[in-house]
């Protein structure tokens, strides 16, 4: 057969399960690994570890996997495209979408001030250059070897037992019993050289009856989870008589638990964005299949009630939190430090308090210059009086040679903790991470002014990311090099978003603040318009749809819906390499449904 005539009847192409087990293996099994791997630490991410050795068990052996299966997988579909006359390369105007991330991520990786970092990725993260490509490489080889219906219900049903495993292993941790904390559990995870430190082992989850999964935070379960329910609620509503509508039944309760689970606000308001879509899309169906919806609500309402009363309200009262959370704003009495010669100056809303270095040793002064009163015992200054006599001041030494006055500062949103220090010139300066003597200790900020705690801090790490975006217009900082660029010695905003002013900022907590800082503002360009020309050709495709035929119809509903979630849950949480494949599989997957729908509807 010619090449003329392999592109023109999909009817004489050989589209077998082979092709789509690179993928089946990617969205069901990586994202269950877990086992220790020790990993050195390079030098420039010593402040976000605890040593030399960092040791990972959620995120190493997923990116290795990630990147074996995704490599052997293009090629197996290189040779049966190029070698073979079964297989065609299909046409969209989507590849230059796809090349354009690409080559973005790859510019700034050529251009990255730490460029091992951007090539295999940050600590615990592994999100490199390597990774990204192997994300667009998924969705590539979603998009030309899905096929048929076997292929897809095998992939889909593939995402539906790896999150049931999941569930079972979630159920362990919410009641307290962590599969992981047992002795056999430890087993399984750690290599057999290190069993020895088995009684040691802890997570930072473990104990808390929070669900982390196989997925390291409980934010990414949600997001995870949220993937799963989006199209397992979508085939178990609307498939007809299909064999395995109990099955996606049961997968998207379980889903839906496990995201309880979580405690993940984002994921749980995702729920809200999947109802809104339903009504979208659903709207012909509810009046014919109303025992199917009306069956879903009241299973999801008995299973949140059911936790929910067990939790003591817990989940009412956290959702109600993260919603005032946005709405209020929360002014400061804390303004600024201003660090000059041999003063600090803190300032706040109604007065000023400076601390002077002078010969006879520290001294305090209001805002209008005059001396306070003080008392000095057990190396502690202590201001007579209010409003002065808040803070306190605890006098110590380093390599006894420099003079730090370590200082408990109160705000109206709690203490925090800053420790000055003499340095050779009698000038104060900011104790450091590293132990540097700083005098630049606060960082341009765009926005979220007393807003600055709002969704767990997110509010202050976007202020401070969002001028970093200066930087990176044509390319990013590098793949997955965001915690080494931001602004961490902020101590001055720290005060107003974190209760410890010491506390790392290692992301964004925002996929598309991550995506233009990493690897530049032309890259999310690329990657929204990837994403939106998808949402786009699916909303034409299935909003006015009356009727859905078969298992391809309604899965492609199920992953344009799926899609969109992720897409929110983007909003407060970055791309990790738990869960990002299976979003890139999945919008792949997505984008193979409708040129499947268009060529049916063309014949």
């Amino acid at each position: 057969m010619g090449k003329k005539n392999k592109t023109s009847s999909s009817k004489k192409l050989k589209y077998d399960l082979a092709l789509v087990v690179p993928l089946i293996l990617v969205i069901s099994i990586v994202p269950l690994i877990v086992y220790l791997k020790i990993v050195p630490v390079d030098d420039v991410m010593l402040l976000f570890t605890n040593g030399k050795e960092n040791f990972d068990f959620f995120s190493y052996f997923k990116m290795q996997w990630l990147l074996i299966i995704t490599l052997l997988g293009s090629i197996y579909y290189a040779v049966r495209a190029f070698l073979s006359e079964n297989v065609l390369i299909r046409k969209t105007k989507s590849y230059y979408l796809m090349a354009a991330y690409l080559v973005f991520a790859l510019l700034s990786t050529l251009f990255a001030e730490y460029k091992s970092v951007a090539l295999t990725g940050f600590v615990d993260r592994y999100e490199g250059l390597f990774v990204l490509a192997a994300y667009i490489a998924l969705t590539f080889l979603a998009f030309n070897t899905i096929d048929n219906e076997r292929q897809l219900k095998s992939i889909l049903v593939a995402l539906g037992i790896s999150s049931l495993l999941m569930t079972i292993l979630g159920l362990t941790q919410f009641m307290d019993k962590d599969f992981f904390m047992t002795d056999f559990g430890k087993r399984l995870i750690l290599p057999g050289r290190y069993e020895h430190i088995a009684d040691e082992l802890n997570f930072t989850f473990a104990g808390s009856r929070t669900v982390y999964g196989t997925l390291y935070n409980i934010n990414y379960v949600g997001v995870y989870m949220s993937l799963v329910f989006a199209v397992n609620s979508t085939l178990a509503i609307l498939l007809k008589s299909d064999k395995y509508k109990l099955f996606f039944i049961l997968t998207s309760l379980a889903s839906f638990l496990m995201l309880l689970g979580s405690r993940s606000r984002a994921g749980m308001f995702s729920i809200a964005v999947y109802a809104l879509l339903a009504l979208i899309f659903f709207r012909t169906q509810i009046r014919t299949r109303w025992k199917s919806f009306l069956g879903i609500i009241v299973a999801l309402a008995l299973v949140f009630f059911g936790v929910n009363t067990a939790r003591d309200g817990y989940y009412t009262n956290i959702l109600k939190a993260g919603l005032n959370s946005l709405t209020t704003v929360h002014e400061a009495d804390f303004k600024d430090i201003v660090l000059e010669d041999n003063t600090a100056t803190i300032q706040f809303k109604d007065y000023s308090l400076k601390i002077a270095a002078e010969e006879s040793g520290f001294q305090f002064y209001d805002e209008n210059n005059n001396l306070l009163k003080t008392t000095f015992a057990d190396n502690v200054y202590k201001v007579a009086d209010e409003p002065y006599n808040k803070h306190t001041f605890t006098l110590k030494t380093m390599e006894e040679r420099y003079i730090i006055l370590d200082s408990t500062i109160v705000t109206n949103r709690g203490g925090r903790n800053i420790r000055f220090v003499v340095d050779d010139d009698t000038k104060i300066k900011v104790l450091g991470y590293r132990g540097e003597f700083l005098d630049d200790i606060k960082a341009p900020s765009f926005g979220f002014e007393g807003r600055e705690q709002m969704a767990s801090n997110r509010g202050y790490i976007w202020s401070r990311s969002i001028p970093m975006l200066k930087d990176t217009i044509l390319w990013g900082h590098g793949p997955d090099t965001y915690a080494l660029h931001f602004p961490n010695n902020d101590f001055v905003g720290k005060f107003l978003g974190f209760s410890d002013i010491n506390m790392v900022v290692d992301k964004p907590h925002n996929m598309y603040l991550q995506i233009a800082i990493n690897t530049g503002l032309t890259s999310l360009v690329a990657f929204l318009g990837l994403v939106g020309a998808y949402i786009i050709d699916s909303f034409k495709l299935y909003l006015n749809r009356k009727e859905y035929l078969g298992f391809i119809d309604v899965a492609g509903l199920g992953i344009l819906m799926a899609v969109i979630v992720y897409l929110f849950t983007g909003l407060t949480n970055d791309s990790i390499v738990s869960v990002a494949p299976v979003f890139w599989i999945l919008l792949g997957s997505g984008m193979a449904v409708n040129y499947k729908l268009r060529e049916e509807n063309q014949k």
